[in-house]
């Protein structure tokens, strides 16, 4: 009965050490006469007659979108020919109606995050960054990604994109012909995405979802430590007992 109040206690004061994966869609975006449906940033503003921006482009370029979902805040910001972040480029969540729910496969439909800027269009395209800020520490298993024609078979063979963890280390990628997933794995709080070229239609892409999981806080770890040590006292405590007393 010790070793199971012990466990009872640890559980309900600490809960679950390990968090489940939660998918970011943004490639979820429908857009009607009513308004907007699916997976919406918090404070998106309607531009273009059917996408979301962080701003009320093409007026003005600048600010974020944010995000929520199981508990994680994510904020969405663009910069374009590296200037500041959230100030000189929209981030637009560009919609879909044929939008199928599709992580990954040929057959797969929506759009997804991009950047606006007078010169080009809403994909991440050439001199285009979009970052990722979470609010909190958080586990990166994989990242989706749609071609401008809202598919993933829209590249031409060897299309790439870069990514980076600290907007300083860059690393170049494919972009995923027919296939729309890229496994990337990655713990931390941000991350960076902008054009790889060097052909300025065939690499433009969508950011379409990140898959992430929320990192334990220090504190959690104390307690599971903590609870550990109530169990370890409680089964020396028992077999002291079985000594003293015995049957």
């Amino acid at each position: 009965m010790r070793i199971m109040s012990a466990l009872a206690f640890f559980a309900l004061s600490s809960g679950s050490v390990a968090a489940s994966p939660v998918i970011f869609d943004f490639a979820n975006l429908q857009h009607h006469s009513s308004g907007y449906s699916g997976f919406l940033p918090t404070d998106g503003i309607p531009c273009f007659g059917d996408s979301l921006c962080s701003s009320n482009a093409p007026s003005t370029y600048g600010g974020d979108l944010t995000f929520i979902n199981g508990g994680l805040v994510v904020h969405a910001l663009g910069s374009y020919d590296g200037g500041a972040f959230g100030s000189g480029a929209a981030v637009v969540q560009d919609s879909d109606n044929t939008y199928n729910g599709l992580l990954s496969g040929i057959n797969a439909i929506g759009a997804g995050l991009g950047i606006y800027h007078r010169e080009i269009g809403d994909n991440i395209s050439s001199r285009e960054t979009l970052w990722l800020h979470f609010d909190q520490e958080v586990s990166l298993s994989s990242i989706g990604l749609r071609s401008q024609a809202h598919n993933t078979t829209g590249w031409d063979s060897g299309a790439t994109f870069q990514y980076s963890f600290d907007n300083a280390l860059w690393t170049t990628g494919l972009l995923p012909l027919n296939v729309g997933q890229v496994g990337l794995v990655h713990t931390g709080t941000d991350f960076y995405f902008r054009f790889g070229g060097p052909a300025i239609h065939s690499d433009q892409f969508y950011l379409s979802s990140v898959t992430v999981s929320a990192v334990p806080e220090p504190e959690t770890y104390a307690m599971l430590l903590a609870g550990l040590g109530l169990v370890g006292f409680s089964l020396r405590n028992q077999k002291n007992n079985k000594t003293i007393f015995p049957s």
